[in-house]
Formats: C-alpha cells, sequence, structure tokens
C-alpha cells in the first residue's frame, strides 16, 4: 500500500492517565482487551503465550492455553470468537474447548486486530507472522453466514481498528516501522471501502499505531506502542491529547462496562514489566460499551 508522509493537523496537549495493574496473571504480548456484559469481565489475549484470558474487575483473571496463536478475540452476547493462524474458533470456557468454525488457509500468517460493527460482524486483519511481508489482509467475517470475505490487502501489520457507526466508516492503521499510517475508508451498503483518506500519521509522534477505540463523542483513540503513550483524535482527525501511560508499549485501549466506563489498556512486556491489563478508572464518554 502507498503512502503518503504527513503530520497531524493539531498538536495536542499532555494529560496524565493513571492506569494501574488490573489483572494478576501478566503476558508476553498482551492484546485486543473487550468488554462481556454477559460475564461481567475483560476479554483479551495473549500472543505470544498462546493465551486466553478472562479478568474480572477485582482483578481475578481466568487463564486458557491456546491452541494456535490468537491474534483477536470478539464477544458476541455470550459467544466467544477467537482469531488465530487457521481461521476463528468459537470458545467455550465451560469445556475449555475451540472450534473452528471459518478456516483461514495461508500459512505464515495469523489474525492480528479486530473489532465489530453495528451489525455485529467482525473486520479483522492478518499478517506475516514473522512481520516481513506485505502479505497482511482485511477480511470481513459474519458470525450469522460464517463467511469469510477478503475487503482489502497489501498490510503489514493490520491494526487500529475501529468502527464508526455515525459516519459509516471504519479506522485502519498499519503500524509496521515502515508504514505507521492510520486510515479511514468509507463503507458502502454492499461492504466496498471507498474513499480512503489519511487520518493520522505516526511519523513524527512517539510510538507506532497500534490498537484503538472510539469513545461516546466519536473520537478516535490509539495506543502508541513502544512510545508509552494513548493519543486520542477527533472524528475529523485532529491530535486533542497526549496520554503518557506508565507502560512501555501500550497496544491496545477499551471502554468497559461498568457503573461509571471506565478505560482498560494491553500492553507489550518490556525490560522491567510483564505485559498486562491496567485500568484507569476515569469516567469517560461511553457510546460504545455496554450498560
Amino acid at each position: 500500500m502507498t503512502t503518503t508522509h504527513t503530520t497531524p493537523n493539531t498538536k495536542g496537549g499532555a494529560q496524565d492517565a493513571p492506569f494501574e495493574p488490573l489483572s494478576d496473571v501478566g503476558a508476553q504480548l498482551g492484546e485486543s482487551p473487550v468488554w462481556s456484559s454477559h460475564d461481567q469481565a475483560i476479554w483479551w489475549v495473549d500472543i505470544l503465550g498462546c493465551k486466553l484470558l478472562r479478568t474480572r474487575l477485582s482483578g481475578r483473571t481466568d487463564c486458557w492455553g491456546t491452541p494456535e496463536m490468537p491474534g483477536f478475540v470478539e464477544c458476541l452476547g455470550p459467544q466467544i470468537i477467537v482469531g488465530m493462524q487457521t481461521g476463528i474458533f468459537q470458545f467455550d470456557p465451560d469445556t475449555a474447548t475451540f472450534d473452528r468454525i471459518v478456516a483461514l488457509d495461508t500459512p505464515g500468517q495469523r489474525f492480528n486486530d479486530a473489532c465489530q460493527d453495528a451489525r455485529g460482524r467482525i473486520w479483522a486483519g492478518t499478517m506475516d507472522i514473522e512481520n516481513r511481508r506485505d502479505t497482511g489482509v482485511l477480511y470481513l467475517f459474519d458470525p450469522v453466514r460464517r463467511t469469510l470475505s477478503a475487503k482489502l490487502s497489501g498490510f503489514h501489520t493490520v491494526n487500529g481498528l475501529a468502527w464508526d457507526d455515525t459516519r459509516t466508516r471504519l479506522f485502519v492503521s498499519d503500524s509496521h516501522p515502515s508504514v505507521q499510517m492510520v486510515w479511514t475508508f468509507q463503507v458502502d451498503p454492499d461492504d466496498t471501502l471507498q474513499d480512503k483518506a489519511v487520518f493520522a500519521p505516526f511519523f513524527d509522534l512517539k510510538g507506532r499505531p497500534d490498537g484503538a477505540m472510539l469513545d461516546g463523542e466519536g473520537n478516535y483513540w490509539i495506543a502508541g506502542v513502544s512510545g508509552g503513550t494513548l493519543y486520542r483524535f477527533s472524528p475529523e482527525g485532529d491530535w486533542l491529547t497526549r496520554y503518557p501511560v506508565p507502560v512501555k508499549s501500550p497496544t491496545k485501549p477499551a471502554l468497559i462496562g461498568a457503573r461509571n466506563p471506565v478505560m482498560v489498556l494491553t500492553s507489550f512486556e518490556d525490560d522491567h514489566n510483564k505485559g498486562r491489563l491496567s485500568i484507569w478508572r476515569a469516567p469517560l464518554p461511553d457510546r460504545h460499551a455496554d450498560p
């Protein structure tokens, strides 16, 4: 994919984000936090550790080994959906089993980031496991039809996925060091992606663009992996706020459903700390988290 290097529209100010460790279990590469109103818990994955985790707000964490390297977890009501190397699986916590519901026949690839759209479908990207080739593909998974449709190709590391149902657009980033860009795509009724636009280049920012989310005002929050920073952008792409965080490599933020919405954050292990799930208990605008 071709990339033009530009700078963010506006330089935002800095603000503290007092995250504290939540999970009592560490990770090599924590990723993909998602709130389950059914379980009243946060599901997340340890990609390199091949684990699926469920953390209660008390911090107690249940952990299951995965048969392959997991890239994402999404909750469709009570269903736990996990993207791995050979496809998309449904997990049953009662039996600790993974049932593959759609196959991915691309050796050397694995799923990475994912998000849900307003119809409960999952947009998910793949990447070269060695992160050397631009063979990543953005897919649309329909859980009703159990179909997996390729929508875009040519990525190194698909990341930053977030669905904007107000504007019917999809955010996509590529966090590879040679790309470091966030785009938006308009999604037509037939699920064709049109009007690719640069949303936020990262070459002049701390960290590379990793996992992301939208808040209740439509602002785009994205982790600056290896830069110890979260960024908040307006829906128009103005850089509003930079949040230094107490981990070197944050990977993805998420709003979780509680009486007062709070934010959680996964991270990659560094020289001093295991990767972990952290929590910021400040009230935040919350349109997308469940009550």
